[in-house]
């Protein structure tokens, strides 16, 4: 339910709220041996306004786990044309729910793969931001967070931003072995290395083609 958004919320327990009641008011007119078909009828509203979110929960649950295949895919094969029109259509689907630091970040890792530096550094920053938020929040509150998580979470977005960075860089602005220094310099945790090689052979093919 953290995926959707706040009037669909809204939406979901105002029609529970009206299930209830009508069952509440069949169960009356049972009892009072009334005609229920009119009744009956109103059951439709809470269904609709109950179902709509519930099918937006199922695409968004579908959604991540193509996600995830595409993603997979194009770090398995920067190549493949195919796998990176599917990552950008479920990302585009994706980026309009991501509310987390942790969801935000995933944006920005498929914008880096598809080659979009900006946008990557943009939903890097984003995710900074939200969890800096989210600090200060658990700060006035007092609530407890596992740092860890936190930490990682923050040192991923920079590294994700460092990387996006390089892959912007003005390529007629540096010499090779300065771009290889820096691509060299860049530490990322085990779980973007693979996004890494990725970044690192394609800029390195930028800047053989361009010095072709």
């Amino acid at each position: 339910m953290n995926d959707l958004h706040l009037y669909e919320l809204v939406l979901l327990g105002l029609g529970v709220l009206l299930f209830l009641i009508l069952s509440a008011g069949l169960v009356y007119y049972i009892v009072k041996k009334e005609e229920i078909k009119k009744l009956l009828f109103f059951f439709l509203i809470p269904i609709l306004m109950i179902g709509y979110p519930s099918i937006q929960e199922f695409s968004i649950s579908k959604d991540k786990i193509a996600f995830t295949k595409y993603h997979d895919e194009v770090i398995s094969n920067p190549k493949d044309s195919l796998a990176k029109q599917r990552l950008s259509e479920v990302t585009e689907k994706l980026q309009k729910r991501a509310k987390t630091p942790e969801d935000i970040i995933k944006i920005s890792e498929a914008k880096l793969l598809l080659g979009k530096s900006e946008e990557a550094i943009k939903y890097a920053d984003k995710a900074i931001q939200k969890q800096e938020e989210e600090n200060a929040e658990e700060r006035a509150t007092g609530s407890i967070t596992d740092d860890s998580i936190r930490t990682k979470t923050a040192v991923k977005a920079v590294q994700l931003k460092n990387l996006a960075e390089i892959q912007n860089i003005n390529i007629e602005e540096v010499d090779k072995g300065t771009l290889q220094n820096q691509l060299k310099s860049i530490t990322v945790s085990r779980d973007l290395e693979a996004v890494k090689k990725v970044v690192a052979k394609k800029t390195l093919q930028k800047y053989r083609r361009s010095n072709n």
